[in-house]
């Protein structure tokens, strides 16, 4: 997105957002929460979005979502090792993430607190006017 046309209208669209991520039990929800009051804004937490953005993924879009959705529970967290696990796990891989955009872009453009798991930094950066939307 770097320097081209689409990318700059979609940063200067996103540029009142601010964006929250970390790993999961950080805090990032309630620090949204409480800045949003604080500052009169909107939350859009990506993990309340998942299950919307599960059925909006095709396959071809989501290998790694897919695969993931039709193992049972052993083969998710039992059977795979930590590094298999690590590197398929398709929200880690980026896999839905254009979903999170198409949804802030669709808002009628009001400033907002963006908070979630699957903000990974180098999605981010792109998106960005400047480093300081984000943490």
């Amino acid at each position: 997105m770097n320097g081209d046309n689409h990318g700059d209208a979609v940063r200067r669209r996103l540029r009142h957002t601010r964006w929250i991520g970390g790993g999961s039990g950080a805090g990032k929800s309630t620090i949204a929460r409480r800045l949003a009051k604080q500052y009169g804004r909107q939350v859009y937490s990506t993990d309340d979005m998942m299950a919307d953005h599960v059925h909006r993924l095709g396959p071809d879009e989501s290998r790694f979502m897919h695969q993931f959705i039709n193992m049972s529970m052993d083969d998710r967290w039992l059977n795979r090792s930590p590094e298999l696990m690590r590197d398929t796990f398709h929200w880690f891989r980026g896999e839905g993430f254009h979903l999170i955009i198409e949804d802030l872009l669709a808002r009628s453009g009001e400033p907002c607190i963006v908070e979630g798991f699957r903000l990974l930094p180098d999605l981010l950066k792109p998106l960005l006017i400047d480093t300081s939307q984000a943490v």
